[in-house]
């Protein structure tokens, strides 16, 4: 990644905070074993429904950049399919979705994705609409990962307990 005189105002004034009032709000909170649905989604804290509203932005920017770049292309898979297996399970009716569940398939469905990110990292250039995309995928798939790791832990700990 080339170095820029933007990318550092960026992380200090938007990233970085957001980073802080997710900890904040999450430092104690565990929606591992908790079933994940639309009740659980709306009781959510109002800064947890931020960062997920803003990775949402991130994720589906990624359709202003899938001509040109392939890991924008994986991150909207990613997205499309993170998404659907917990439309399926649902509308089932038949099994209830926990969050640590949710959790794992994160691992799972975003580790293409973020190898994608990796792998044409030569592409990232900043000052550029897609590094900046880019590098903010990498953010939040990162905090994100290790809010998950901690669920997934504790969901696959209660199903082996």
């Amino acid at each position: 990644m080339n170095s820029s005189p933007i990318a550092r105002p960026l992380l200090n004034g938007f990233l970085i905070p957001l980073f802080a009032l997710t900890l904040a709000a999450e430092a104690n909170a565990s929606y591992a074993l908790e079933d994940w649905n639309m009740e659980t989604r709306n009781s959510l804290p109002l800064t947890m429904k931020i960062w997920l509203g803003a990775m949402m932005a991130a994720n589906l920017s990624s359709l202003f950049f899938i001509k040109n770049h392939v890991a924008a292309r994986w991150v909207l898979g990613a997205l499309i399919v993170g998404h659907a297996w917990i439309a399926v399970l649902e509308a089932s009716g038949t099994y209830t979705v926990q969050g640590g569940q949710v959790s794992l398939g994160h691992f799972i469905v975003w580790a293409p994705a973020i190898y994608a990110l990796y792998r044409y990292r030569s592409e990232i250039r900043l000052p550029s609409a897609y590094g900046f995309w880019a590098c903010a995928m990498f953010f939040f798939y990162g905090v994100s990962l290790v809010f998950d790791f901690r669920d997934a832990f504790i969901w696959i700990g209660s199903q082996l307990a």
